[in-house]
C-alpha cells in the first residue's frame, strides 16, 4: 500500500489554509495543522504501551537487535517515556523538562549515574527523554517505550497518559502480560479517548509466554503454542479487542533479545550444563528457584545459572538444552534460528515490517488528518460566531480536498478501516480479496492475488490482476447504489494500480536483462 506521496505539495496546501485561519477565533485548530505540517516530514511515531513489568523495554531492544539501548531492570529510568530516533548511538541523550525548565543534555554513561543516584529528586520533572541510535527502522519510525501503567504507580500511569495526549503517536503496540485480562479493555477504552487506534495502527503482544510455559505442568506444548491458543480464544470472546487491534501476538521478549544477541559463551555454558545429572537437571527445570538452587548440584555454579536465567529465562534453556542434545555440535547461529522461531518473534517482526514499515508514511498522513478532522469537529461545537462556523466549513472542505487528492492508498486506507470497524457489509470473499490486495496477507504480488508465493510468471499475475479489473469494472457498472459504488472502485482501483505495477516491474526488469546480458 505504500506510495511515494508527494509530502512538499501537502506541506505547501495546508500552508496556504493557515494563511486563513485566525489563530485568535480558531487557535485549536491552527494549532493542529501548524502541528501536521511539522511532522510531515518527520517518521512515524509508534508508542509501546502496557503494564508495569510487561516487558516493553526489552521488547525495544529486540526489535533493534540491541541489549542495552533502553534500561530494562533500574526502577528510576522506567518512570520516563524513552522516545527512541535515528541518530550516532553516543550522541548526548535529551532530557525535556515537566515544568518547561531547558533541555538539559547527558552523555549515555552519564545519564545512567544520574538515574541511579539515591534520592534524585530531579527525576520527577523528566517528562521524556529523547534516545539516539543508528537501528535502520528508525529512519523511519520513532519508537516510544513508555512507563507502565498500573494502579499502584500512579506517577508512572500519568505520566504515560499525558505524554500520549500530547504526543498523539501515529501507531501503537499494546503489551498483555500473561492473560489478555479484562482490566485490560479498560486501558484500550484510555487509549482509544481522543485518538484513532484501530487495526491498521494497532497490534497488541501477549508478553512473556516463557512464563506460561513454566506454569504449566505437563510441559507438552511450547510457549508459543500456549501463547497462540490462549490469544486466539481472548480475541474471539472479547469484540473490543477485535475491533481495536490487528491482532495479538504472543512472544517471548527476553528470548527475542536473545535471538539476536546471544554470546557464543552462553552455548558453551548450556553445553556443560546437559552434562549433569539427567534427572537432577530435569527437576530443576520446574522453576527459577529451583534451577539456581545451591543444594540441586549441577554442573554450573549458581551464579553462571543465575546469568543463564537473565540472559535466556527458564524456557530459554530448555529450548537451548534440547537443542544440545539432539546435537552436540550446534553452532551459535543455528541456536539463534530456533529462538528467532519460537520466541515469536519471527512471526511478529514480519508483521511489523509488513504493516508498519511498509505503510509508514500512510498510517503518519492519515493521523495528522484524523488530528485535523477532530479538532474541526471540537471547534464546530464550540463556536456560536456564524462567521466563524461558515470558516470552519470552508476549512474542512478544503482539508478534505487536500487529503483526498493523495494517491488511492488514501482511498484503501478509509476503506480498510471501514471494513476493521464492521462499517461496511461485505460479503467474506470480497472482504478477504480486499485484504490481499492490501497487503493484510503478505506483501508479496502472488499473496496480494490470493496466489501461492511459489515462482509464477509475471505475465500470469498480470493477467490475474487485470481479470480483477474486468470483473470489478463491470460489477461498478451493473450497481445502481451510489454508496456500494464507492467502495467497489477502490477494489477496482487496486486492481489497477497493482497491474500498472508489475507491467512496470516487469518492463524495468527485461531491460535490465538486456543492459546486464545483453538478452
Amino acid at each position: 500500500m505504500e506510495a511515494l506521496y508527494d509530502i512538499s505539495s501537502i506541506e505547501n496546501r495546508l500552508r496556504d489554509l493557515l494563511r486563513i485561519i485566525p489563530r485568535n477565533t480558531l487557535d485549536q485548530i491552527f494549532t493542529v495543522i501548524d502541528d501536521g505540517v511539522n511532522r510531515l516530514h518527520e517518521p512515524m511515531q509508534l508508542a509501546i504501551i502496557g503494564k508495569i513489568s510487561s516487558s516493553k523495554s526489552t521488547l525495544v531492544n529486540a526489535i533493534l537487535g540491541k541489549t542495552e539501548i533502553m534500561s530494562t531492570g533500574q526502577k528510576e529510568v522506567t518512570y520516563n517515556v524513552g522516545w527512541l530516533k535515528y541518530g550516532r548511538p553516543d550522541s548526548d541523550i535529551i532530557i525535556h523538562h515537566k515544568d518547561g525548565s531547558p533541555n538539559t543534555l547527558k552523555s549515555p554513561k552519564d545519564f545512567t549515574l544520574w538515574t541511579t543516584e539515591g534520592k534524585n529528586k530531579e527525576i520527577d520533572n523528566v517528562s521524556y527523554i529523547e534516545i539516539f541510535d543508528d537501528a535502520e527502522i528508525l529512519k523511519e519510525v520513532n519508537i516510544i517505550d513508555t512507563p507502565g501503567l498500573d494502579a499502584l504507580r500512579g506517577k508512572d500511569s500519568q505520566n504515560t497518559l499525558e505524554f500520549i495526549k500530547k504526543v498523539h503517536p501515529d501507531a501503537v503496540i499494546m503489551l498483555f502480560t500473561h492473560s489478555v485480562s479484562e482490566n485490560v479493555l479498560d486501558i484500550v477504552s484510555q487509549y482509544n479517548a481522543g485518538t484513532s487506534f484501530n487495526p491498521l495502527n494497532a497490534l497488541g503482544i501477549l508478553s512473556k509466554i516463557d512464563v506460561l510455559w513454566q506454569e504449566t505442568f505437563e510441559r507438552d506444548r511450547t510457549a508459543l503454542e500456549i501463547g497462540k491458543k490462549m490469544t486466539a480464544n481472548r480475541l474471539r470472546k472479547n469484540p473490543m479487542l477485535y475491533k481495536t487491534l490487528f491482532n495479538i501476538y504472543p512472544i517471548s521478549a527476553l528470548i527475542f533479545l536473545a535471538a539476536s544477541t546471544l554470546p557464543s559463551e552462553i552455548l558453551e555454558e548450556i553445553k556443560t550444563l546437559a552434562e549433569s545429572d539427567e534427572e537432577i537437571l530435569k527437576k530443576s527445570l520446574n522453576s527459577v528457584s529451583a534451577f539456581v538452587k545451591e543444594e540441586n548440584e549441577l554442573t554450573l555454579p549458581v551464579y553462571k545459572r543465575q546469568q543463564l536465567c537473565d540472559t535466556v529465562g527458564l524456557y530459554g534453556i530448555y529450548l537451548i538444552l534440547d537443542l544440545v542434545r539432539q546435537n552436540s555440535h550446534i553452532d551459535i547461529n543455528d541456536v539463534k534460528k530456533h529462538l528467532w522461531k519460537e520466541s515469536g518473534a519471527k512471526e511478529f517482526m514480519k508483521v511489523l515490517h509488513n504493516h508498519f514499515g511498509l505503510r509508514a508514511k500512510l498510517i503518519k498522513i492519515e493521523s495528522i488528518y484524523q488530528r485535523i478532522h477532530q479538532a474541526i469537529k471540537e471547534s464546530r461545537g464550540k463556536t456560536q460566531d456564524s462567521s466563524s462556523i461558515q470558516l470552519i466549513y470552508k476549512i474542512e472542505q478544503r482539508v478534505s480536498e487536500i487529503f483526498s487528492s493523495l494517491v488511492y492508498e488514501h482511498r484503501e486506507y478509509e476503506f480498510l478501516t471501514k471494513l476493521y470497524n464492521n462499517e461496511i457489509n461485505i460479503n467474506n470473499e470480497t472482504r478477504t480479496e480486499f485484504l490481499n490486495l492490501c497487503g493484510e496477507h503478505g506483501t508479496s504480488a502472488p499473496e496480494r492475488l490470493g496466489m501461492k508465493t511459489s515462482e509464477i510468471p509475471v505475465q500470469k499475475l498480470i493477467d490475474k490482476a487485470q481479470s480483477g479489473e474486468i470483473y470489478w469494472r463491470k460489477a461498478v457498472s451493473l450497481e445502481p447504489d451510489p454508496d456500494e459504488r464507492e467502495w467497489m472502485n477502490v477494489v477496482l482501483a487496486s486492481y489497477t494500480n497493482l497491474r500498472l505495477k508489475l507491467q512496470t516491474i516487469n518492463y524495468q526488469y527485461e531491460q535490465a536483462k538486456a543492459f546486464l546480458f545483453n538478452e
